[in-house]
């Protein structure tokens, strides 16, 4: 093959390929996608406003930056080589913050950010005072580490200071017993491909909440394990590996099976275990149903009168029901979906019982470190 004819090939498959990309860019600006299914999120779109004002406060431009990296044509496949790429082949320890030990998938966090934590902490005094302080009942407060608690513990990689957050919390709500369950955790106790706990290994955290509130000996222990297939946490799709699915495990026995929870959203009954949740967006949502803002568990099996109310993130939604046995209700709120003025509706409805509860504040790290309160 001559120069000539060498030239013309190489030309034409380069005209070609960036033909095609074209094409492609163009049937994605017509047709942009919304949301990651594998990331969980949405995805920019062009913006909606070309202005001269934009174009010079730089805005429009780094909407369209943000625009051309979401709708890039076979944005997946390219996302999987430079994972692999970068992981496999130089060896570094993270892609995009997410760092891989022995099969578990973990967000790198060097530090918390002061800002966060106040606000949330802040949120908690304010819960507190208005629903809690004067409710006649005994009061806990609990911290749940990410898995970068551990990575940095055991790994030697970067992580928050978590000590330093235990301590905010506990001298901001110097009037809540704090109920350490750190000792009771490792890495190996949470999903591969998520920030979540598994809730078949977390039974010595619910023995060590249940004694530090006295309900220790209404626990019985005894559960069937029940194994739904092809779980796939939210690090799953972010971190672009395609890694193995995993399983996830409910426990059950005759007194979770007869408790009933009430979505005071909806207006409706259901069951502890919601498995048509698996397969939907998020198969954790099995466990009470999801992100619900106010929900109540009623044990008709109960032998006591004890009621608690536990202000949780997503976490509380696999541990609560192992407390469900030593409780006639369990009120369960979850301030990121519910404000104190709608909660103080409920309570002067006495829709919710707050009168000599106890009541226990759980939240994980990862919450804390957020805006998510409202």
């Amino acid at each position: 093959m001559n120069d000539k004819i060498k030239n013309i090939v190489v030309t034409s498959v380069f005209v070609t390929f960036i033909a095609f990309f074209v094409v492609m860019c163009a049937v994605s600006f017509f047709n942009p996608v919304e949301t990651s299914e594998a990331e969980r999120r949405p995805l920019a779109q062009f913006p909606d406003k070309i202005t001269w004002e934009g174009i010079i406060d730089k805005t429009v431009i780094n909407d369209f930056e943000d625009y051309s990296v979401d709708q890039f044509p076979f944005r997946e496949f390219f996302r999987n080589i430079k994972a692999n790429f970068q992981l496999n082949v130089l060896q570094l320890k993270e892609n995009n913050g997410l760092a891989i030990e022995n099969g578990y998938i973990v967000k790198i966090e060097q530090d918390f950010v002061d800002k966060n934590v106040d606000y949330s902490i802040g949120k908690l005094q304010a819960y507190y005072e208005q629903f809690v302080k004067d409710n006649g009942g005994k009061h806990y407060i609990s911290l749940i580490p990410d898995k970068n608690y551990f990575l940095g513990k055991d790994y030697g990689y970067p992580a928050p200071d978590y000590e330093s957050l235990t301590n905010k919390v506990t001298e901001a709500l110097p009037n809540m017993k704090y109920i350490d369950i750190f000792g009771e955790l490792k890495l190996e106790d949470y999903y591969l491909t998520d920030t979540h706990w598994s809730q078949d290994k977390i039974l010595g955290v619910a023995d060590k909440l249940a004694g530090a509130m006295g309900v220790a000996d209404k626990l019985s222990g005894e559960y069937k394990e029940n194994v739904l297939e092809g779980f796939k946490g939210v690090y799953y799709g972010q971190s672009a590996l395609k890694p193995a699915t995993e399983n996830l495990v409910y426990l059950t026995n005759d007194i979770l099976d007869s408790c009933t929870v009430f979505d005071y959203e909806r207006n409706t009954t259901g069951k502890i275990y919601d498995l048509e949740k698996f397969n939907g967006t998020d198969g954790y949502d099995v466990f009470l149903s999801g992100t619900k803002p106010l929900l109540r568990i009623d044990n008709p099996n109960s032998d006591s009168d004890k009621k608690l109310v536990i202000f949780r993130d997503s976490y509380g939604s696999s541990i609560t029901p192992l407390l469900a046995e030593a409780y006639d209700t369990i009120y369960i709120v979850d301030i990121r979906y519910i404000d104190a003025g709608m909660l103080g509706f409920y309570d002067k409805m006495n829709m919710v019982d707050f009168e000599g509860a106890d009541v226990l504040f759980l939240y994980s790290a990862l919450i804390l470190n957020s805006n998510s309160f409202k």
